[in-house]
């Protein structure tokens, strides 16, 4: 086991910018309408469609959530404190609004840079149990996990402001 370096964080950090910039392009612009809409209700693959809004708040809800169990693991936070930027209620009635959920978004971007700056010294490979489970949460994994996460959303915001574009017109 090591501790995680300077070159490393910058890593994660230019990662988590190059994203943060993504979601920001995502939402500029934006009538408040067009975070409800939807391409279509349901899908016989997947089930239901999420509109632009709901995906950007699940993509920053998500990325608190997995940094915060990262702090589970390193033991900076106990298990019932793990959770998304909003609790549960990652969509609520204030995301309908676009400069509310772009100053969401920045806040999320502000906590992430304070996470990272956080690490010197620290080993990311530590492990902890879940409370509950039988399984081991490892900070790099959900730090890595959480980049993944908000560009696989971020993808599908895209998508889906290209089908929201190509209706508005």
């Amino acid at each position: 086991m090591s501790s995680v370096t300077a070159a490393e964080i910058e890593t994660y950090r230019g990662l988590f910018d190059e994203r943060y910039a993504e979601m920001e392009e995502l939402l500029e612009g934006l009538p408040n309408a067009a975070l409800l809409w939807k391409p279509f209700a349901q899908s016989p693959w997947k089930g239901e469609c999420n509109s632009i809004g709901q995906i950007a708040a699940h993509a920053v809800s998500s990325t608190v959530y997995l940094l915060r169990r990262a702090e589970y693991a390193l033991g900076r936070l106990e298990w019932a404190e793990v959770d998304g930027d909003e609790g549960s209620e990652e969509f609520g009635p204030a995301n309908h609004d676009l400069g509310y959920l772009q100053a969401r978004v920045r806040r999320t971007h502000d906590y992430v840079n304070q996470f990272l700056d956080s690490l010197q010294g620290v080993d990311l490979d530590t492990a902890r149990p879940h409370p509950r489970r039988p399984r081991q949460f490892v900070a790099r994994h959900d730090l890595v996990h959480a980049i993944d996460h908000l560009s696989q959303h971020i993808g599908h915001g895209q998508i889906t402001r290209q089908l929201w574009a190509l209706q508005a017109d």
